[in-house]
């Protein structure tokens, strides 16, 4: 079997507005403007010569001209014409380059992802089972949203409680004041039995940081998210001998190497992890394989992932015993999405596709109708 073509699809879709029970305009700290109001993937559809046919989903980072090049003179090359089975021979020929500032792998994940369908498909099993069978049957969703005003948040947050969410994931780091008050607010709405995380994408120095984990320590959160720079792991160690609230890192996690150097300077409590940012799937099991010998738990990122990713994350979550903290997930307020059925949420959590590869079916005319040739938007989640 050989891989014969790769073809890719940018895509958008709307995000549902807060005042219609989604989220948008969201709001962090990294957002210009009024915050995302649309969410935009490329999709890889990758052909082998006997006819399988695998998906695999990678969040733009870069404007579709560069992407398109990218995919032209790197991707193509490195996988037209090999076995979609030998994925570690691919992302060596991908990641051939002699530069530490360039992280090619990144750019491969969307296909690394399909030709783990492929592999799923020709074997007629779902990827969970690939990587060693289920370790658990679903899900958890920390249901990510941005920064609201007290009335959004107050609404959202009984919407919430309605669906059976247990975790909530807000953004934070453009004002401690703000971000105190709105901490104590949520805790107040979600009462004692929802779990929070609150991410500031970097947004603050060490004396922020202080401030605010010393402000809310009643708060019982389940972390603070990457409040300092990446590369700043003693001050991580730092923040975490004065403070009680547990801390996470995820910009960090991208960095070769990063989630290990953490872990050995004893800067996190948690980790939080996209196998996009890292290189695919294969690249997240030797992540979680080090989190579960150092007994660090982690959670998967979200970055405006669409059903395909999302059926990835669940599949894979669902195999690695590591990642046990609830996915960030933005899946439930896209308006469009280019599968044909979505997949199943059921009491806050996504339910594990049991198909072949992914366990998905994806609508061509879906993904033609979502087709943004125009794509020149990069988000931060």
């Amino acid at each position: 079997m050989k891989v014969m073509d790769i073809v890719m699809y940018p895509i958008r879709t709307a995000v549902v507005p807060i005042e219609n029970g989604g989220i948008a305009p969201y709001r962090g700290s990294r957002d210009s403007g009024a915050g995302t109001t649309s969410a935009t993937s490329a999709l890889y559809k990758v052909t082998t010569d006997d006819g399988i046919i695998g998906w695999g989903e990678m969040n733009m980072i870069l404007t579709l001209k560069l992407t398109n090049a990218l995919l032209d003179e790197v991707i193509r090359p490195a996988v037209i014409g090999q076995d979609p089975f030998d994925i570690n021979r691919i992302k060596t020929r991908v990641d051939s380059l002699y530069n530490p500032d360039i992280n090619m792998l990144h750019f491969i994940s969307g296909v690394e992802m399909a030709l783990w369908d492929i592999m799923g498909k020709a074997t007629k099993k779902p990827v969970h089972v690939l990587l060693g069978g289920a370790v658990r049957s679903c899900a958890p969703i920390a249901y990510a949203m941005g920064m609201m005003d007290d009335g959004q948040l107050a609404e959202k947050m009984a919407q919430l409680r309605e669906e059976g969410y247990a975790t909530i994931k807000t953004k934070g780091g453009n004002d401690v004041l703000e971000d105190i008050h709105r901490t104590h607010m949520l805790r107040t709405l979600a009462g004692d039995e929802m779990d929070i995380r609150v991410d500031m994408n970097q947004g603050y120095d060490m004396t922020q940081a202080v401030a605010y984990v010393g402000a809310v320590e009643d708060c019982r959160l389940q972390y603070v998210e990457q409040p300092l720079r990446c590369n700043d792991l003693m001050d991580y160690a730092v923040l975490r001998q004065r403070c009680r609230v547990p801390v996470a890192i995820n910009e960090d996690c991208y960095i070769p190497g990063g989630l290990f150097n953490a872990i050995r300077n004893c800067a996190v409590d948690a980790a939080v992890v996209d196998m996009e940012s890292i290189g695919g799937i294969s690249e997240l099991v030797k992540l979680a394989h080090i989190a579960q010998a150092a007994n660090l738990p982690l959670a998967h990122h979200c970055a405006w992932d669409m059903g395909i990713k999302t059926a990835a994350i669940v599949q894979t979550v669902c195999a690695l015993e590591a990642l046990k903290l609830p996915i960030d997930s933005t899946y439930h307020a896209h308006a469009e999405d280019p599968l044909a059925k979505p997949i199943v949420t059921r009491n806050g959590a996504y339910v594990l596709p049991e198909g072949p590869g992914l366990g998905i079916e994806v609508d061509e005319q879906k993904v033609l109708h979502m087709l943004d040739e125009d794509h020149t938007t990069r988000y931060v989640f």
